[in-house]
């Protein structure tokens, strides 16, 4: 489903109408791919599907499976097992399916992300006249080490001086950097850092913590070097570690105070904030490093609109950021992606991304009653979703031209990834799923290939304080076991 593809004459006046003036103008109406069976998958007959029910009401009947939100069905989307199928519930990081999906049908596999040295004018014998710009995309894979090659790029190019500043350029994303509708005690945590279209580290800094002799203080060392990083506090060298880092919500202050094991060194990461203004100044300070000198400071603002491209760093295709993403189920990918997506349509926003994520769904047919979008990881406990229209998702976009790169992106359960955990047998390197956990929720979906049906599309979804008891887990193993002989 292309961006061209999605824009139905309703969906593309939804859009518009929030997209400013450079919007493209809308097409017309296009009909959704044809689901088509597997090949040579015979049809479920009505004995299959009541044999299979039995089963599978067996299996999802102990403790909060009870009461989740359950759907199964078939590469036709048809319903093999349902139970509460359209109830709103809290996905967890299983919402990492619909960002996922509505990338690469947006963006497309093979886009990359490009964060850029750019100037005025190009530089002369060496110097360079005006500011030095910072220019991100929002690539959630951007490090350190990236930016650091480019100020060696720089270097390398014959560049001596840099008369005016290093101004960071972040535009294309808007909105605040961190989610208001997280958790306050999330916020102290790297898997809750903050989104920016020029964000280093995925959004923290590293403290490596160096021990020395027991009764003595330990180093603390704030990596990359930066100014923007404030470090108060100390640990001290001690027999085992039980430290608290604490970071002033308005500024990157940070508190140490505690202990760590003497011997091995550690490395803690934590969130920053203004990572616009912090990438810059680790710009700054590297540049300086090779050599170059920089008369101005630090800023934020916007590149010229013709600009000079001293360096150009590019990340990995999508095709290879959406499996990461979901192997590691990394929050700072899914909303970072959410954004690039808005961006697309001029709203480099949660909400522009929301925007677009609803038009895939409704250009596929998908059911999006009680559907809330409050973010792209399932950190929000306020994120709403129904069993049936995560499954129906599944469903429409295997069938899709990405579909065999979106199908390979989920980890195999049982195997890899956040769902190495589940305990399979006929399932084992059939079952591929995106887990889902926070307070009081349980989710995973994902697809299950048949014995003798094909592949099968399933969204189990639990809203309990049971939902991580024993029985649910061996209950759901049980039922893609199940499945898989099918």
């Amino acid at each position: 489903m292309s961006v061209r593809r999605i824009a139905a004459a309703l969906v593309a006046a939804a859009l518009l109408s929030s997209c400013g003036p450079h919007a493209p103008a809308p097409h017309a109406a296009s009909r959704p791919t044809p689901i088509v069976a597997a090949p040579h998958a015979p049809a479920w007959s009505v004995r299959d599907v009541a044999a299979l029910q039995a089963q599978l009401r067996s299996a999802l009947g102990a403790s909060a499976l009870a009461t989740g939100g359950l759907a199964v069905l078939d590469a036709q989307g048809r319903s093999l097992f349902v139970r509460r199928e359209r109830t709103p519930l809290a996905p967890a990081s299983t919402f990492k399916l619909v960002v996922g999906a509505t990338a690469l049908e947006t963006l497309g596999p093979d886009y990359r992300f490009a964060t850029t040295f750019e100037t005025l004018a190009a530089p002369v014998d060496g110097t360079l006249r005006g500011d030095l710009y910072l220019v991100g995309s929002g690539d959630p894979t951007l490090t350190r080490d990236d930016l650091r090659a480019g100020a060696g790029a720089l270097a390398r190019s014959g560049v001596r001086t840099i008369q005016g500043d290093v101004v960071a350029d972040a535009s294309v994303f808007g909105g605040r950097e961190v989610n208001p509708a997280w958790e306050p005690d999330d916020l102290q945590y790297g898997y809750a850092a903050g989104t920016s279209a020029l964000a280093l580290d995925g959004g923290t800094v590293e403290f490596h913590i160096v021990p020395t002799v027991v009764g003595g203080p330990a180093r603390i060392i704030a990596l990359p070097a930066s100014t923007e990083v404030r470090v108060a506090g100390g640990i001290v060298t001690s027999y085992a570690t039980m430290l608290q880092i604490q970071r002033d919500p308005l500024r990157n202050n940070f508190t140490f105070e505690g202990r760590v094991a003497a011997g091995a060194e550690q490395s803690f990461w934590r969130p920053l904030t203004g990572l616009p203004q912090y990438a810059a100044d680790v710009a700054h300070v590297m540049l300086r490093q090779r050599g170059i000198t920089v008369r101005g400071g630090v800023q934020t603002g916007i590149a010229p609109t013709a600009p000079f491209v001293l360096w150009r760093h590019r990340s990995a295709p999508l095709r290879e950021i959406v499996p990461q993403m979901m192997l590691t189920s990394d929050n700072h990918y899914a909303e970072q992606l959410l954004r690039a997506v808005g961006a697309t349509h001029g709203g480099g926003t949660v909400a522009g991304g929301a925007a677009l994520e609803r038009a895939v769904m409704m250009r596929g047919g998908v059911p999006q009653g009680g559907l809330r979008i409050v973010d792209a990881s399932g950190l929000a406990p306020t994120d709403r979703i129904a069993p049936l229209t995560l499954a129906m998702l599944l469903v429409r976009t295997a069938v899709e031209p990405v579909g065999p790169v979106f199908v390979r992106s989920l980890p195999r359960v049982g195997i890899e990834g956040t769902v190495r955990w589940h305990h399979l047998t006929d399932a084992l390197g059939r079952a591929r799923a995106k887990s889902g956990h926070i307070e009081n929720v349980n989710a995973l979906a994902g697809y299950v290939e048949t014995r003798r049906h094909g592949r099968v599309a399933f969204a189990f979804i639990l809203n309990d304080r049971r939902a991580d008891d024993g029985p649910v887990y061996a209950g759901i193993d049980r039922a893609l076991d199940i499945l898989a002989r099918s």
